[in-house]
């Protein structure tokens, strides 16, 4: 298992691939989004993947809010053949050493229910929820 930065847009394609496996759906945009990011600000994200025999098993991202003490870790699936094995748990502790090291005092994570113990075991504390909402806006006809 290695974990390492990556900022090349074939790296983010195997991000996308893997985030497709993990949640059945075509994320196609997600690629082009980090690389969009990193295009306006390579130092306001970081994107760490976990591999396995150059296969990305797990990918997550931290975002820096300039002018802030907060950075906010996205993303951290990791395929379903790979979990329990502390590799979500490493890319979390990886990103937050990151943070502590260009001076964020606070990290930001909205995370999942399967996340939370996880989450919790490496010290942090849930400060409040979140509830996602969808809205389609009805077409002027």
């Amino acid at each position: 298992m290695r974990l390492h930065e990556v900022t090349e847009r074939a790296d983010f394609d195997r991000i996308a691939a893997m985030e497709e496996a993990i949640w059945s759906d075509n994320r196609g945009w997600l690629a082009d989004s980090l690389e969009a990011e990193r295009a306006v600000d390579p130092d306001a994200i970081t994107i760490v993947v976990a591999e396995a025999s150059a296969e990305v098993v797990c990918a997550a991202w931290v975002r820096f809010a300039a002018g802030t003490e907060f950075a906010s870790l996205w993303g951290g699936g990791t395929l379903p053949a790979w979990r329990s094995r502390g590799i979500y748990r490493a890319i979390v502790a990886y990103r937050a050493n990151l943070a502590a090291t260009r001076g964020f005092r606070y990290l930001q994570v909205d995370a999942s229910a399967n996340s939370r113990p996880i989450l919790e075991r490496l010290g942090f504390v849930a400060v409040t929820t979140t509830t996602p909402y969808i809205w389609s806006p009805q077409s002027a006809s």
